[in-house]
């Protein structure tokens, strides 16, 4: 939000006209500036409703926040409380909030508001509670927060039409609604653009926001679930579930979960994943009566298979093996897997991954023989397309089922511990591998689909889970397939924890090891300052503090090295650099690179002369040898923000990078290597 900072000279003035002076040329000998500063100075401050001058004499307003301003004044040092960023801090106090969501707010460095919140503790103005949140100490002054109220609604206010109700306000947006058919700075979301997608839904306002990035479909879906959860409206968050339901295929479910979590909210669409699929969740008063939502489904003629789960089908494998007309061996994890094991009543897919082309080719053919089809691909959702099964196969009657050929969603690979803790099971020709339930957890927590939360958690909850084996074999992963996917399964994990509050006991170490790859991709093939990598990776639940101390313990485990230059601190990788990962199984590097330029291509409604060029450009990397150890989507995200700079064609870092499911800023990391073949 936009705060007019109270200066020390505009402080200065204020106490001298609190304690009684009024007289202009007086109060410009207190504050000590020129005279053109002085006008500036008392111009402002009346802008700001704190004083009028009439004549020569210089008087606060009659108002409430004058009022407020003598209580405070007098009990508080106002010039700590109101100088530089503290004012910003202090503004944001006004509920219970931890260093990490003040920074969100404010987007203030951490080193800011910490100076900042020692000198409110430091007159009493804010109190330190449970959990490490901080708040305005209303227990010795009710003004105070009242005080802190004002400042925001002010700040929230300015700009902002007098007929509009803000929803929701930070550093980068305001959602707001106004009466219907009022116009209102910035443009149409939320309920608003409902109709435009197939959901006829009749509000009293319409509903408007101001944002520097481009609205896309993800973002309406958001601002309408923020709009009902504020006025805690059950029908409007069914409303919405529905939307999301008629449009499924347009939406990236990771980009939702994204935003959510962005809007702090992400438990709320957890539930409204838990809801779709009948499940437990979190907040059950912000939703109606299962009933009432079938009902509303029909009404806008939603299909039942789009929120119902089909009726197991106990013969399944056996009906495979049976068609089969050479043996093939595959193994069985997501939900279908849990439902074998009594963990779930009944599941949408059923996921198996396969050891070998021969077993994909017979177990595609039996399916079809037993009256199964194959998706194409372009009627495949954006969920499908992120999570790239080779095969996706549909019944009328039967659970679908998605193939996958030795790796998951572009990142987990079948290995051999994975098949060697399988229990085996025979199906005439059809060798069966059921998948242990760490390996389904951890497996679900890079597919990212939707209800795999609520999976995770029954599953966290089975007897006799070992989560030790989960962190094993992630590492492992990274290890053999040279690549880093741990920043996803912290994702799922803080998901996991906003819902359920169930947390493993390696999440520390898990976060550490994240920073440990993200710092080694973003100082190996660039000179970076460590401002600019905290700037990069600070965000979500990676704070500045977390940053800095594993870069403190990079250094004295001499992985790295800090090089002063100016002003700035370089970081430089060490000849012995360690970091770099290992030399695993050999993966087909441009295979993966083309798969991410096709559907970022596709997704970004690229031209063909662009992708073919991308194409390219990516198969002279990879004949070179260059960029290894780079995530490949990374690269085709510089590569696809290069071509586009050099043709002239306009998609923002924040399109691209969301298409490719990584952080805008590796987009920014990636372009000094890539400038050779571009």
């Amino acid at each position: 939000m936009t705060l007019k900072k109270v200066n020390p000279s505009a402080i200065t003035l204020l106490k001298a006209v609190r304690n009684g002076i009024t007289d202009s040329q007086e109060l410009m000998k207190i504050v000590n500036v020129k005279k053109w500063q002085f006008n500036n100075l008392v111009k402002e401050l009346a802008n700001q409703d704190y004083i009028e001058k009439i004549g020569s004499a210089i008087t606060f307003k009659s108002n409430s926040k004058t009022i407020l301003f003598r209580d405070i004044s007098a009990k508080f040092d106002i010039e700590k409380l109101l100088h530089d960023s503290n004012e910003q801090v202090f503004i944001n106090l006004t509920e219970p909030e931890n260093i990490e969501g003040i920074q969100r707010s404010s987007k203030l460095s951490l080193r800011t508001i910490q100076r900042a919140v020692s000198e409110l503790e430091s007159i009493g103005a804010v109190r330190r509670y449970n959990e490490g949140k901080l708040s305005i100490n209303r227990d010795d002054s009710e003004q105070l927060y009242l005080f802190a109220k004002y400042l925001k609604t002010e700040s929230e206010r300015r700009n902002v039409e007098t007929y509009a109700e803000i929803i929701y306000q930070d550093a980068f947006r305001t959602l707001k609604k106004v009466p219907k058919g009022k116009r209102a700075d910035g443009e149409l979301t939320g309920f608003s653009l409902f109709l435009d997608y197939g959901i006829e839904y009749h509000t009293t306002h319409d509903y408007y926001v101001k944002q520097k990035a481009p609205l896309n479909l993800e973002d309406v879906l958001m601002h309408a679930i923020i709009a009902a959860k504020t006025n805690n409206d059950k029908n409007g968050i069914v409303i919405a579930t529905l939307f999301y339901l008629k449009n499924r295929n347009k939406l990236d479910l990771l980009s939702i979960r994204n935003v959510a979590r962005n809007f702090g909210i992400a438990d709320i669409w957890i539930d409204v994943e838990g809801y779709i699929r009948n499940g437990e969740l979190k907040h059950p008063n912000l939703f109606l009566p299962r009933e009432e939502f079938e009902e509303k489904a029909r009404l806008y003629n939603i299909p039942r298979d789009y929120y119902t789960l089909p009726t197991a089908y106990p013969d399944l494998f056996k009906d495979i093996g049976k068609h089969l007309e050479a043996k093939a061996e595959a193994y069985l994890f997501g939900g279908e897997n849990m439902r074998l094991k009594g963990l779930k009543p009944a599941t949408k897919d059923c996921d198996i991954v396969v050891a070998d082309e021969d077993s994909f080719n017979g177990i595609v053919a039996s399916l079809k023989k037993m009256g199964y089809d194959s998706i194409s691909k372009h009627n495949l959702s954006k969920d499908d397309l992120r999570i790239d099964p080779s095969d996706v196969l549909t019944h009328p009657a039967r659970s679908r089922m998605d193939i996958f050929k030795t790796r998951i969603a572009r990142k987990l690979i079948l290995s051999d511990r994975m098949r060697k803790r399988s229990r085996t099971e025979t199906y005439g020709k059809l060798s069966l591998g059921i998948m242990e339930n760490e390996d389904v957890f951890l497996l679900k927590s890079v597919t990212l689909r939707e209800g795999d939360i609520q999976d995770m958690a029954r599953i966290a909850q089975s007897q006799g889970f070992n989560w030790d084996m989960v962190f094993d074999e992630l590492v492992k992963q990274e290890h053999d397939t040279k690549m880093n996917f741990s920043d996803i399964v912290v994702r799922s994990l803080d998901y996991l924890y906003d819902q359920t509050g169930i947390r493993p006991p390696f999440y520390k170490r898990l976060v550490s090891h994240m920073l440990t790859n993200e710092i080694n991709e973003q100082i190996r093939d660039k000179e970076i300052t460590l401002k600019q990598l905290v700037e990069e990776l600070q965000g979500d639940d990676i704070t500045e503090k977390m940053i800095r101390n594993r870069i403190d313990y990079l250094e004295r485990m001499k992985f790295l090295r800090k090089v002063r230059k100016g002003e700035d601190v370089l970081l430089q990788p060490r000849k012995r650099n360690v970091l770099n990962v290992p030399t695993g199984v050999n993966l087909d590097i441009q295979d993966r690179l083309e798969k991410h330029i096709h559907l970022a291509c596709a997704r970004l409604a690229l031209s063909e002369s662009i992708k073919n060029e991308a194409l390219e450009v990516a198969k002279k990397i990879t004949t070179s040898g260059a960029l290894q150890g780079r995530r490949p989507s990374v690269i085709v995200a510089g590569i696809l923000y290069k071509l586009l700079q050099k043709h002239h064609v306009y998609r923002s870092p924040d399109d691209i990078a969301k298409v490719l499911d990584i952080a805008t800023e590796s987009i920014y990391s990636i372009r000094k290597p890539l400038s050779r073949w571009l």
